[in-house]
């Protein structure tokens, strides 16, 4: 099977155990996903989606280390793709957030911004609920 056919997933589980975020690249996009866990530590569904990007190259298979980070007060999650932020989510300023694009290439999210928070002009909302449409 080629990596075109594979998917890549990567998941983390916030500290307090309230919250999942999970990498998928279905080789066609990269989506990180906001999950909300129940009190039994079951996944209650997808709340949230950020797009991280359309096909990359070279690969995701081809990073060298691809995980998801959380606060230790469990507010913000972030994609860190062989040391760079490609994404973020802020519970407390409820924002999202993918890296911003220069000339098609993926620019890390600057750490002021993993310290300070999304700020209200930057991203998009984010939504807490799962819908189930």
């Amino acid at each position: 099977m080629s990596h075109q056919e594979e998917s890549f997933v990567v998941d983390s589980l916030s500290p307090d155990g309230k919250w999942l975020c999970v990498f998928e690249d279905d080789g066609e996009t990269g989506y990180l996903y906001f999950c909300p866990m129940d009190t039994a530590g079951e996944m209650q569904g997808i709340a949230d989606a950020l797009w991280i990007y359309n096909q990359i190259s070279p690969s995701i298979f081809e990073c060298e280390k691809v995980h998801i980070i959380w606060s230790e007060d469990s507010l913000k999650a972030i994609l860190i793709v062989d040391g760079e932020g490609w994404g973020m989510f802020d519970l407390s300023r409820r924002r999202k957030l993918s890296a911003p694009r220069i000339d098609n290439s993926i620019v890390s999210i600057p750490l002021e911004t993993w310290n300070d928070g999304i700020q209200p002009q930057q991203g998009e909302p984010l939504n807490f609920e799962v819908t189930n449409e």
